[in-house]
């Protein structure tokens, strides 16, 4: 559900091998999650992460490189 509008974004989600989301994650709307990318416990996700990245945040944002 997007938590502004209180609709739901129809789509896929896509996780690349070897990222890790953590507990509590949250994605809102159909994003791809690169390979190896890493999202902190209890984010919120709205846009796509690419590969080889920490993600963390409400929105999650870039955080460093892998």
């Amino acid at each position: 559900m997007n938590p502004k509008t209180g609709s739901y974004d129809r789509g896929q989600v896509h996780v690349g091998k070897g990222a890790y989301i953590g507990m509590g994650t949250m994605v809102v709307k159909p994003v791809t999650i690169g390979e190896g990318a890493i999202v902190g416990a209890g984010a919120i996700v709205t846009k796509d992460i690419p590969s080889n990245e920490v993600w963390a945040g409400n929105p999650a944002r870039f955080i460093r490189k892998r």
